[in-house]
């Protein structure tokens, strides 16, 4: 019988597209080189409930050999292979970009030399996930910052570098460089103007209802709870989490 805790183990359909972008399969050599989907399983299961690495069930393997692959692999940059190999053909008619605070743990600040990209609201210390959605509801790009920055702040880097139809963003985005930069890409700008604008640009008010396919990513990434709330110090482990 299958223990429940196994039941976010990566399944042999995803496993089957990420495996020859890994590395230390089974069967290589090297004793922390064994059975890569375990190991991939187990951090999943950390990410999922957040539970500190100490807590992960014996049969994952010993947690501290884990934490120090997934380390390994954040370095390396294998968990941002992994991710190029699952978007997979995205639909980019669409581009749809918007950011969410990330509440940080208290466990998540005092890293070495300083908290890294945490900012403090009124309620708490935040993180911020800029993310680019495609038409299909896949998310294609994504950075961190600290909570405190405004979206419209790196709103250009999240369309860097994609050709689509049409720009979608609430109208905290309406900013003039962003409009230039995606008119100069040919781009539809399905934006809302801000209130206090002298001249209310027009958009499609039928097409923005479609925005909420970045507030459906969002809602995806939150259930996992190592993502909803931060717990890691340093930015790039986030970021590999994400």
């Amino acid at each position: 019988m299958v223990a429940a805790y196994h039941r976010h183990d990566i399944s042999d359909a995803v496993w089957k597209l990420i495996e020859p972008y890994t590395i230390g399969n089974k069967g290589s050599w090297g004793g922390n080189a064994r059975d890569t989907r375990l190991f991939i399983s187990a951090v999943f299961w950390v990410l999922r409930t957040r539970a500190p690495w100490r807590d992960l069930p014996p049969d994952y393997g010993n947690w501290n050999t884990v934490q120090r692959r997934f380390c390994r692999w954040r370095d390396k940059g294998i968990w941002e292979n992994i991710v190029e190999t699952l978007i997979d053909e995205p639909y980019l008619e669409w581009l749809i970009i918007d950011a969410s605070h990330i509440r940080v743990h208290p466990h998540g600040t005092g890293a070495v030399g300083g908290n890294q990209d945490i900012g403090k609201t009124r309620e708490a210390l935040n993180s911020k996930v800029h993310l680019t959605v495609a038409a299909n509801d896949m998310p294609v790009g994504f950075f961190v910052t600290a909570g405190t920055t405004a979206d419209c702040r790196y709103a250009q880097q999240l369309i860097a570098g994609f050709s689509a139809d049409a720009l979608f963003a609430d109208r905290g985005y309406d900013t003039n460089e962003l409009i230039k930069l995606a008119l100069a890409a040919s781009m539809q700008i399905v934006i809302p103007p801000k209130k206090n604008c002298k001249k209310l640009r027009e958009y499609d008010a039928y097409l923005y209802k479609l925005r909420h396919l970045v507030e459906n990513a969002f809602l995806l990434l939150k259930r996992w709870r190592g993502i909803a709330t931060r717990y890691a110090k340093n930015t790039p482990s986030f970021v590999a989490a994400v």
